[in-house]
């Protein structure tokens, strides 16, 4: 984004740089210019006051000079100093008797004054008037279009800066939340649909990775399943194996009741093969129940508002729309030091939980801070979980009895409390009469 703020500056650098040359240039060229007209005043006004030279003086005889000189020879002066350098008028304005020092040329850019001399007195002054100079034309028009550059590129940018920049920055860690696991939240459609593709597609993406994670879920489940009855089914052959080799190195069932070494040593071999097996039962007992869950805590401080204003963003809207009353109740604003995407993975979990299983009348997320650590509640009414299956709500993939017809695979919580743990903290639900409440605990 600051690279972008970046080159619109230079750009406007530019266009500014470009006026101030263009105004140098043309000072310098129109500096030239009112030199070469001074030259030319100064002839034309010269040769009428020798044409009147020796003459009586009146206006009608300076009228006809100035014609002479002038208006007859109009094209002369032209083709001889340029029409830009040549006047376009000469007028005349009698005065009366006067000191000849007063000689200079006076005037502006459009008009130049000069005294008619006769002899060393001042008859009349010459007014020399001056079309608009073709350069002045031209820097004028060029600021002008200069200008409108510079207000079009301005205007353009904010509108670009503000359309399409800003809301795509806004929009920026949105992949890297949905690779944290932040699936849940849609990205709003905009009226002028600039990035609409672009919406379309990540929230394509993020139900496509839902379905996938469901589904993997689903094996994970099945596979659990089908591991434990395994499991299960081999623990009762093993266990009768190991009592056939023993009777078998005992002697129990030979004839006279002697050990016979061959078959002791070959039971011998049986048995610890049998060991193996049931090491390896074990082993899938104690991983069939567990879920692989994909975090790696990264500790910086961060301050508490900046929880409610995440959770405002991807839950405020949905919940508006779904008519649920949300509250935020935060006492002051203190630091934490955690990882504030691990926090938001659990709470979505926590929220999640709370617009499916609760009755829609009502969610409270609690944010307080005491001795002890850092509080962080969540509470909905609805009819709450038996006091008896409290304890197994944190097992992976185990649903409590009010999860009939709602969608769900029972590892949400679990992988809430592992992560909680993983920072340092725990989480634990309480229930009331028709209110639930799951709170998450943090170290100072």
């Amino acid at each position: 984004m600051s690279g972008y703020i970046k080159r619109t500056a230079i750009v406007l650098i530019v266009l500014i740089a470009a006026a101030l040359v263009l105004n140098i240039a043309a000072r310098d060229i129109i500096g030239d210019r009112n030199t070469e007209r001074n030259v030319v005043v100064q002839r034309i006004t010269r040769e009428i006051s020798q044409t009147i030279e020796g003459t009586e003086v009146t206006e009608e005889s300076l009228r006809d000079a100035v014609d002479t000189v002038f208006y007859r020879r109009v094209t002369e002066w032209e083709q001889l100093y340029g029409c830009d350098s040549a006047p376009e008028d000469v007028d005349i304005i009698m005065t009366g008797e006067a000191d000849g020092s007063d000689a200079d040329i006076i005037g502006g850019n459009d008009t130049l004054i000069c005294g008619i001399y006769d002899g060393d007195r001042l008859v009349a002054l010459a007014v020399h008037r001056f079309g608009r100079s073709v350069y002045e034309r031209i820097v004028t028009v060029m600021n002008a279009a200069l200008i409108v550059c510079a207000a079009v590129v301005l205007v353009y940018s904010l509108w670009v800066y503000r359309r399409i920049l800003l809301p795509f920055e806004r929009l920026s860690d949105r992949p890297e939340r949905m690779a944290r696991g932040d699936l849940e939240e849609k990205l709003p459609e905009r009226r002028d649909r600039y990035l609409g593709k672009f919406v379309w597609g990540m929230n394509m993406l993020a139900d496509k990775l839902g379905h996938d994670r469901q589904t993997i879920l689903k094996i994970s489940l099945d596979r659990e399943r089908t591991m434990t009855a395994l499991a299960h089914g081999i623990k009762t052959p093993v266990a009768n194996i190991k009592l056939m080799c023993e009777a078998i190195s005992t002697g129990l069932y030979s004839k006279d009741g002697s050990i016979n070494e061959e078959d002791a040593k070959l039971a011998a071999r049986i048995d610890k093969n049998a060991d193996d097996i049931h090491a390896i039962v074990l082993q899938l007992l104690d991983t069939s129940g567990s879920v692989i869950y994909d975090f790696d805590p990264h500790t910086s401080p961060f301050y508490r508002k900046e929880i409610a204003r995440r959770i405002t963003e991807e839950y405020g809207r949905r919940l508006e729309i779904a008519r649920i009353p949300f509250e935020i109740k935060s006492k002051g604003d203190v630091m934490i030091n955690s990882d504030i995407d691990g926090i938001l993975r659990i709470l979505r979990q926590l929220m999640d939980n709370a617009v499916k299983y609760g009755d829609g009348t009502g969610i409270v997320l609690d944010l307080d801070k005491t001795d002890e650590g850092h509080f962080i509640s969540v509470r909905n009414k609805g009819t709450p979980l038996p006091e008896s299956e409290l304890p197994f709500v944190w097992g992976s993939y185990w649903r409590g009895s009010n999860s009939e017809g709602i969608e769900g695979s029972g590892v949400g919580l679990y992988e809430a409390r592992c992560i909680a743990r993983a920072l340092g903290g725990d989480i634990r639900m309480r229930t009331y009469d028709d209110m639930t409440e799951t709170e998450l605990m943090l170290p100072l």
